[in-house]
């Protein structure tokens, strides 16, 4: 089997192309008959004769059935009737159903899409329009159920890490009378499993402990599958736990796997303190299931006082942090920030360190989140705001331009009742205004009591803060609160900009977050720019402002101050450009109809909603479509208007694939031809005129709905191709990625890393710490590869790597030799013991995917057992 069709068919299994299915509801037969000339080519059809049929279709077939085409006048039971059925029936409300009726009057349409239809078309039926309606129809109901896929593990179904979180937040938030344990359990020796029995075995053995957990949980809690052979659930206690328990479990998931002496490690922790993060509780069990392995007969611990040292450092924190304060030993650097338009200075962020008289310089990392947990936080900020004013005082008295400062303002603050008059009198009390001191506060606030934080922001934002949502893109709140937080910037997570600037495709999600920010009038702040290849990415892109280590690191305020005065400020800039936030462009529709009065109505119509440009003819429409590119939300497009040839602005944006994503509303008087020519030349609507403005409205706002759900699934798609904690490539990804190599690309060489020890760095260190290895492996891998290489995670501790037109397996190995070395060396800097082993093969094209990394283990396997570290080329 070719490699490159493994996806196609993977061990033997042939896939098959599944057509989506439609359901006509239609009394006249003749019609019945027409609609499904017309859709069977591409649809399964089913049809039923009025309402009262089409309610049993849908109890048959229900969740075969994409779409419903349902007609208004019917006998028995009308569409109405039908429409009021299924929108009251949780299990068919989300069917979506485009309207069809012989009445052209617009009320009916208006009306049918106010009781829940999709779309609406009149009759007679045109065979385009039907098939560009129920396209983008399903398309949109698709992208709605790709988002649930995130929540949950493709192998077993259970829940994934990160929704798991969520779910055990708002089930402790919910019952805080009831006590819970987080139960955990890890696999000894899992690799191991897969090498003697197989992948398929070791998959099977999975999906039995998920099933375990199922059924023991229940209704009493939540499941999760974290990675690899890691599940944990959050369980309500009802009993103490025994080692027997544990072994009975261990016995029926190896009866129900049919694989022999698998051996679990199961750790546990009752929740005794909510107010540590969720991820923490699981790491307590982690940390107790790690405590036991390699224990014969010990099947469970529990986090207990015997695992608490790593407490003890976070408590000698705690018992100094007043007087360290009272004594000065904090301090601020700040972190300058740029315009990336011309690299121009234009503000900074202040950052608190901590130099202890013996314990020397601290890091952040480590005291600042213990501050938020213990409440500390609240006076440390309102330190760091005084020390900001007064830099800012003492600067403004010297004659420097004048320039800005955000400091962080933590949960605990925003929950202050006197946050407001605090913050007012802070800069009054240093004679500044209140848009000098930015507030940064960091997305992971937005999930707690939001009514609140709205309401306290807003008001901050009154009085002439300017507020900036700090570390954007790192939570799963982002998209949903920004819309209703009263904001000015996004400043974008570090690892996010890393990560994103990194992939080989133009645009994705950093494009997407930045044009999102644009039509919502906020700058956007990129922090953790270290390259110049990131700094013209964003830049590319339209980011407006950065900061990180590229221009410079933090500094104490003295060496701030030189910086301010060395630096050579444009003699026209009376302010920084963060001192007040810049308006971002605002999305814009394009009007190109020859008809000044058209123009003038439209205008009127979408008045509030976006900034209206005109245009009378094709050549300017098109250069209005040049200049906008990138800020158009649509474009009313007049099919009669003047210029060279037929439809000349259709064929220049059908050549021109930056404008693919552009909606395009086409008009023109009523005309069969016309309107189909126009959907066949990529117009996403047509509307024949006369029509009214609200006709207009409705399709416009549909039509920009579906351009953004496109948008949104290509996203959604490059992440379900994505491991969420390296950026790189998952398995999935992996599999669709190997389907595009071709002849040109061979011979191609695919490597099989392991982390050797990463166990043993998770066990004495954490598993944070493991996460940290593994994203900094994956940087590596980015590092001493091309952008043509397929680069992947392959699973827990294992990656893959593709590199095409390899040399030969000499010139292979040199390479795989030279990547174990560079991660060996890196992590020598460290002071941490832990290698990267490896294994490699020349690809043929007669294998699939799944023999090339068999081989590659073997050679891995060999090389783990003569000298870790290495790389070894498998040989017959």
């Amino acid at each position: 089997m070719p490699l490159a069709s493994v996806v196609k068919m993977e061990k033997g299994t042939k896939w098959r192309t599944v057509q989506k299915c439609v359901l006509i509801v239609e009394d006249n037969a003749i019609n019945r008959a027409m609609l499904t000339e017309i859709l069977s080519p591409e649809y399964a059809v089913l049809e039923a004769e009025n309402g009262r049929e089409a309610l049993s279709v849908l109890k048959e077939h229900g969740g075969e059935i994409s779409l419903i085409l349902l007609d208004i006048c019917m006998p028995i039971m009308d569409g109405y009737a039908f429409l009021a059925a299924i929108k009251a029936n949780p299990v068919y409300a989300a069917v979506p159903v485009i309207v069809t009726t012989q009445s052209d009057n617009e009320s009916d349409e208006v009306s049918a899409l106010a009781q829940g239809a999709a779309d609406f078309v009149a009759k007679p039926y045109k065979p385009q329009v039907i098939l560009h309606r129920v396209a983008n129809i399903i398309n949109l109901r698709e992208n709605a159920a790709m988002v649930n896929q995130f929540r949950y593990d493709r192998l077993t179904g259970l829940y994934s890490k990160e929704f798991f979180y969520r779910q055990v937040k708002e089930i402790l938030a919910g019952r805080p009378e009831q006590d819970y344990d987080i139960i955990c359990s890890d696999i000894e020796n899992f690799k191991l499993i897969n090498d003697v029995f197989g992948v398929p075995a070791g998959d099977r053995l999975l999906c039995e402990i998920a099933k375990m957990y199922t059924r023991k949980v229940g209704e009493r809690g939540v499941c999760s599958r974290f990675q690899a052979d890691q599940f944990v659930c959050l369980l309500e206690h009802q009993w103490e736990y025994t080692d027997e328990m544990f072994q009975q479990v261990d016995i029926q998931i190896n009866n129900d796997s049919n694989i022999k002496n698998a051996v679990m490690k199961w750790g546990i922790y009752s929740i005794d303190d909510r107010t540590i993060p969720i991820e923490q509780m699981c790491d307590r069990a982690f940390l107790a299931a790690t405590s036991i392995k390699g224990q014969y007969g010990k099947h469970f611990a529990a986090y207990d006082d015997n695992l608490r040292r790593g407490l003890l450092r976070r408590q000698a924190i705690t018992d100094v942090m007043e007087d360290a304060l009272a004594e000065g030993q904090f301090e601020i650097y700040l972190q300058p920030k740029y315009s990336i338009r011309d690299e121009k200075l234009a503000g900074a962020e202040a950052l608190v360190r901590w130099n202890h008289p013996e314990w020397g310089m601290q890091s952040p990392a480590e005291f600042i989140p213990l501050f938020e947990q213990n409440g500390f936080i609240t006076k440390l900020d309102q330190f760091v705001w005084n020390r900001a004013c007064a830099c800012l005082r003492e600067w403004d008295d010297k004659g420097y331009p004048p320039i800005s400062i955000s400091v962080n303002v933590s949960r605990a603050d925003i929950y202050q009742a006197d946050i407001t008059d605090l913050l007012t009198k802070t800069v009054k009390r240093y004679g500044l205004s209140p848009e000098r001191l930015h507030l940064e506060i960091t997305e992971s606030a937005y999930t707690e009591n939001p009514e609140q934080l709205i309401q306290t922001v807003g008001d901050l934002r009154d009085l002439g803060f300017v507020v900036e949502m700090d570390d954007f893109g790192s939570g799963y709140s982002s998209l949903n609160m920004i819309s209703k937080m009263p904001i000015d910037v996004l400043k974008l997570d570090m690892k996010f900009i890393q990560n994103e600037t990194a992939k080989r495709l133009k645009g994705g999600i950093l494009r997407f977050i930045i044009d999102l920010a644009r039509w919502m009038k906020l700058s956007v702040v990129a922090e953790g720019v270290e390259t110049r290849e990131q700094l013209e990415r964003l830049r590319e892109i339209g980011c407006d402002y950065v900061q990180g280590y590229y221009f410079a690191r933090p500094s104490p305020c003295g060496e701030f101050e030189q910086m301010l005065q060395r630096w050579q400020w444009r003699p026209e800039r009376e302010a920084g450009p963060l001192d007040g936030v810049c308006e971002p462009a605002e999305q814009i529709l394009l009007v190109a109809d020859e008809d000044p009065a058209y123009r003038t109505q439209v205008r009127r119509t979408f008045d509030g909603r976006y900034r209206i440009a005109e245009a009378a003819d094709s050549d300017a429409a098109l250069e209005d479509i040049e200049r906008y590119e990138g800020r158009l939300a649509a474009v009313i497009l007049s099919l009669t208007l003047p210029g060279p040839g037929d439809f000349p602005v259709l064929k220049a944006l059908q050549r021109e694939k930056k404008f693919w994503d552009v909606p395009i509303i086409a008009t023109a008087p009523a005309d069969d031809p016309m309107e189909e020519t126009a959907l066949e030349m990529g117009a996403d609507e047509f509307i024949g005129k006369p029509h009214s403005q609200k006709k207009l409205l409705l399709r416009t706002i549909r039509a920009v709905k579906s351009a953004s759900s496109q948008a949104r699934e290509h996203l959604l798609r490059q992440e379900a191709h994505q491991d969420y904690l390296t950026g790189l490539l998952n398995r999935r990804g992996l599999l669709d990625a190997v389907q595009g190599l071709c002849e040109g690309d061979m011979p191609a060489a695919l490597y099989l890393f392991d982390l050797d020890d990463l166990k043993r760095i998770n066990d004495m260190l954490g598993h944070m710490e493991g996460d940290r290895m593994i994203r900094q492996f994956g940087a590596l891998l980015r590092a001493h590869t091309r952008a043509s290489d397929i680069v992947a995670r392959f699973g827990g501790d294992e990656f893959v790597v593709v590199m095409r037109q390899m040399r030969g397996e000499e010139s292979a190995l040199e390479k795989g030799e030279k990547i174990c070395r560079a991660f060996r060396e890196a992590m020598f800097a460290e002071h941490t013991t832990v290698t990267c082993t490896a294994g490699v093969v020349l690809c043929e094209a007669s294998k699939s995917v799944y023999e090339m990394i068999g081989r590659a283990d073997q050679a891995l396997y060999r090389a783990k057992n003569s000298a870790k570290g290495t790389c070894q080329l498998w040989k017959e």
